[in-house]
C-alpha cells in the first residue's frame, strides 16, 4: 500500500543567493528552537500516582513535576537571546529582518521566563507569559463550543439513568450556559468533507507507521530527520522540531485512512514546512515566525480533515478546557473544577451502555485534557493555565475561513512556518518577496 502524500515541497537544491538572515539563523537555532510543551513533561510513575490520589479524592488538585526543567539553564538561555537581539538590532541592515528577529526573540525570552515561573511555582506570572506567547481563547469560539455542549446535555435530559441525570444536574450548576447562544460562527456554512468510514480497512502497527513516515520524509527530501518508536511516551505521535525526530508510540495502531491523515499532518505539514522554510530566502521560516502556531496547527488539522472528513472544527476539547479554566462563562476554575465538568460532559456524551466503564473512560479523558491545560502551573490557581492548545481550534477555524473565501494565501502556505491568517505575517512575506512561486523555483 502506498502512503505518498501530495503537497508543495522543494528539492535539495539550494538557492544561489544567500538567505537574508544567514548570519543570525544558526545563533537563534542554537538557543531558540526549544518548545515549551516539550519541557513540561513529567515522570510517568509520579503522575500516575498523582492521578490515582486525585481520582480517589485523596488530594484536591495534583502536584505536577517538571524534571526537564532541572537541567534547563534559564540564565544562560536568556542571556544568549538578549545578546543576539542586541547584535541583530545593531548590525542588521534590512529593517524587515531586524523587526522579524526582534519579535521572535522577544517571544522566546518570554518562553524562557514562562518556564522559570513553572519551576518556581509562580502560576500567576506563568499565566501572563502564556497569554503573551500563545494568546487568550476567543469568546466567540467558546460560545460556539457551548452550543455543542448544550446539544449533548439537552439530548440526554430525558434519560432514565439516574447517574446521567445527576451528571446533567452538576453540569447545569457548574457551567453558565445561556438559553439562547448567539455567535458569529455558523458551523453549517462550512463545506466540511464527508467523514470516511474505516470499518473494513487494514490496520497498521507502529513499525509499519514508522516505515510509512520514513518513506514520506524521503519523498520531501527532509534532511536529518529520524522516526523513533517510543516505548514510554504519553503521546501517540509527536514531532520534535528541536531534534528533528518523529516519535511513534510503540503500541500505536492505526487504520489506513488515519495513517494517510497522520502523514499529511506530521510529515506533509510540520516536517515539510520546516524543510521548506530553512531552504527559503528567510531561514527563520524553518522554525517559525513569532506566534505562528495557530497557522501551523490549524493547517495540519485541515490536511487531516481533507482525508478523514469532519463535522466540526478541530481542537474542541482543548479550547473548551482552557476557556472554562479562564472563566469565559464568568467563573475562573482550577484543575479539579475543570476536571469535574469535563468528566460529567464525557460521561453524558458517552454511548457506552456499561455505565461503570463509561465513567472510568470519562475520568481518563478528563484527566488527560486537564493535564494538558494546566501543565506548567501548580493546578490550584483558578484561571492560571497553559493556553497553547487554543491554537488547534482557533487556527483550524482560521484556515477554514481562508478556504471558504478561496483566499490566495492558501497557495503559499507551504513556504514555511507562518500564520496565513495573520495580517502581520502576510505583510512580512510580501515585503520580502516570498511567494508561492518560490516553491516551484526551489524545486528546480
Amino acid at each position: 500500500m502506498s502512503f505518498e502524500f501530495s503537497g508543495n515541497h522543494i528539492s535539495e537544491n539550494k538557492k544561489e543567493s544567500q538567505p537574508l538572515d544567514e548570519q543570525w539563523y544558526k545563533r537563534f537555532e542554537k538557543n531558540g528552537k526549544f518548545q515549551v510543551y516539550e519541557l513540561l513533561n513529567g515522570d510517568k510513575e509520579w503522575r500516575e500516582n498523582q492521578k490515582n490520589d486525585f481520582l480517589n479524592q485523596k488530594i484536591e488538585n495534583p502536584k505536577l513535576d517538571y524534571p526537564e526543567l532541572e537541567n534547563f539553564d534559564f540564565n544562560k538561555k536568556e542571556e544568549e537571546l538578549l545578546t543576539l537581539k542586541v547584535d541583530v538590532l545593531k548590525f542588521e541592515n534590512n529593517e524587515i529582518v531586524k523587526q522579524i528577529y526582534r519579535w521572535k526573540i522577544n517571544e522566546k525570552i518570554a518562553s524562557v521566563r514562562m518556564l522559570r515561573c513553572s519551576k518556581e511555582g509562580d502560576s500567576h506570572r506563568f499565566k501572563r507569559y502564556s497569554e503573551y506567547v500563545f494568546g487568550k481563547p476567543e469568546k466567540e469560539i467558546f460560545l460556539q463550543s457551548l452550543i455543542k455542549v448544550k446539544h449533548v446535555i439537552d439530548g440526554k435530559r430525558s434519560d432514565s439513568d439516574q447517574r446521567i441525570i445527576e451528571a446533567i444536574a452538576r453540569l447545569d450548576q457548574n457551567i453558565n450556559i445561556p438559553e439562547e447562544i448567539e455567535t458569529s460562527i455558523d458551523i453549517n456554512s462550512y463545506d466540511f468533507p464527508k467523514l470516511k468510514s474505516t470499518k473494513n480497512e487494514p490496520e497498521y502497527s507502529a513499525e509499519e507507521i514508522k516505515v510509512a513516515f520514513q518513506r514520506a520524509l524521503l519523498e520531501c527530501n527532509a534532511q536529518g530527520w529520524s522516526v523513533v518508536l517510543d516505548e514510554s511516551g504519553n503521546t501517540a505521535i509527536n514531532v520534535n522540531q528541536e531534534n528533528k525526530t518523529v516519535y511513534v508510540l510503540a503500541k500505536r495502531k492505526v487504520k489506513e485512512t488515519k495513517l494517510k491523515a497522520l502523514i499529511a499532518h506530521e510529515i506533509g505539514t510540520h516536517a515539510l514546512r520546516r524543510e521548506n522554510g530553512e531552504r527559503s530566502k528567510l531561514k527563520l521560516l524553518g522554525l517559525g515566525l513569532d506566534r505562528y502556531l495557530k497557522g501551523e496547527e490549524g493547517l495540519a488539522r485541515y490536511k487531516e480533515q481533507e482525508i478523514i472528513g469532519a463535522t466540526d472544527f478541530a481542537g474542541f476539547d482543548g479550547h473548551l478546557a482552557i476557556s472554562l479554566a479562564m472563566g469565559l462563562d464568568g467563573k475562573k476554575r482550577d484543575f479539579r473544577e475543570v476536571f469535574d465538568i469535563l468528566r460529567d460532559y464525557y460521561f453524558v456524551k458517552s454511548k457506552n451502555a456499561n455505565r461503570d466503564e463509561s465513567w472510568k473512560n470519562a475520568e481518563e479523558l478528563a484527566w488527560k485534557r486537564c493535564l494538558r491545560a494546566f501543565r506548567g502551573t501548580t493546578c490550584d490557581i483558578p484561571g492560571a493555565c497553559f493556553t497553547q492548545d487554543i491554537a488547534y481550534r482557533e487556527g483550524n477555524i482560521g484556515i477554514w475561513n481562508l478556504v471558504k473565501k478561496d483566499d490566495d494565501e492558501m497557495r503559499r502556505v507551504m513556504v514555511g512556518k507562518y500564520d496565513p491568517t495573520s495580517e502581520r505575517h502576510i505583510w512580512i512575506l510580501d515585503q520580502l518577496g516570498i511567494s508561492d512561486s518560490d516553491l516551484e523555483t526551489l524545486a528546480n
